[in-house]
């Protein structure tokens, strides 16, 4: 493809103190062999002088230097800004913790424009065990949680683009047309009330609603490091992650549908923490995934104290027609799915 006939893609990189990682990550994006896109390179208020110091290594990419960390939400929501703004046909979200194959870029718009798909994720591997995946996208289960397809399973060889409800933040793209039919009233892509964490999934609701249609593309791979900002099994993770499963359930479930959720997370818990851990520690206490009780007051206070907001953040999303009745087609209704995790986040 001729480069004046490559759409102009934005490829949005957010760093929070992670120079080596990122420098690694715009390292590799220098060897793509699709030329017709921009880097965008947020810093979300890093320390020791990263956003200069990786300005400096990369000139070609274009700044945009926060003052305080606005969170994977609202940092690449200011990415999206400078795209629309600047005129891209397509805005990808590239993790600083991943490295690009030099076909990747190439093969992930051509996925797209070959299936007339809105968006897309990438085949995501794991990093440094590059013949395990990741991700392939994500699903939606009945609790507002989301869950990685097909995560640590070996690559099968298909190079068949595959229909998902939701792809997977650290490395998906989206058309600018997508874009604007999903965003939020305030102009939000991401909800920043989710700060980190889960917002790809809260977005697989409002695609679903739009009928926007996506793809893994088995061919634009990406390999993921994960965990590198945040640390694995932190409380920041599972405070964010069990916050924004009960936001993705007030935001976009319908009424009818909410009452299950509850329900659903019960009787996974119990299977998970009372019929595993039985199974493997007879005669043992058994504890039930989540219970943490200083991680659910500290949700609670976060609900409570925001409760307007999320009220107003439904309203809208209401009157815009991003809550669709038909949010339990998108759902897996397998009570024995239990997601991993979110660890490809800021």
């Amino acid at each position: 493809m001729a480069l004046s006939e490559q759409p102009r893609i934005a490829v949005i990189v957010l760093n929070w103190n992670g120079f080596d990682d990122t420098a690694a990550c715009l390292e590799s994006l220098r060897r793509l062999d699709y030329h017709n896109f921009k880097t965008v390179l947020v810093d979300n208020g890093s320390a020791n002088n990263e956003a200069a110091r990786l300005s400096g290594l990369f000139p070609e990419v274009y700044l945009i230097a926060n003052t305080e960390n606005r969170g994977f939400a609202g940092g690449n929501n200011d990415g999206i800004g400078w795209a629309l703004a600047n005129g891209c046909d397509y805005i990808v979200n590239l993790n600083n913790d991943c490295l690009v194959e030099p076909d990747w870029l190439s093969n992930l718009i051509s996925g797209v424009l070959t299936t007339g798909a809105d968006f897309a994720s990438s085949r995501i591997m794991r990093y440094p065990q590059t013949d395990r995946i990741c991700s392939d996208g994500d699903g939606l289960l009945p609790d507002g949680a989301g869950f990685v397809l097909r995560e640590m399973q070996t690559w099968d060889g298909s190079r068949e683009p595959c229909r998902i409800i939701s792809a997977c933040g650290a490395a998906s793209l989206y058309s600018a047309d997508c874009v604007r039919r999903v965003s939020l009233a305030c102009g939000q892509f991401f909800d920043e009330l989710y700060f980190a964490y889960y917002e790809d999934i809260d977005l697989g609701f409002r695609l679903h609603a739009k009928n926007c249609r996506g793809v893994c593309v088995p061919d634009a791979v990406v390999y993921h490091k994960g965990q590198q900002s945040t640390g694995e099994h932190s409380f920041f993770i599972r405070f964010h992650s069990e916050k924004n499963r009960r936001l993705n359930v007030r935001l976009n479930f319908p009424l009818w549908l909410q009452p299950i959720s509850p329900i659903y997370r019960i009787a996974r818990n119990i299977y998970r923490g009372d019929i595993i851990n039985f199974e493997k520690h007879i005669g043992k206490k058994t504890t039930v995934p989540n219970s943490d009780p200083d991680l659910n007051k500290a949700v609670r206070d976060w609900m409570k104290n925001n409760a307007a907001a999320i009220a107003c953040d439904r309203s809208l999303r209401k009157a815009a027609g991003l809550i669709s009745s038909r949010a339990y087609a998108a759902i897996t209704w397998n009570p024995f799915k239990y997601p991993t995790p979110r660890a490809d986040r800021k």
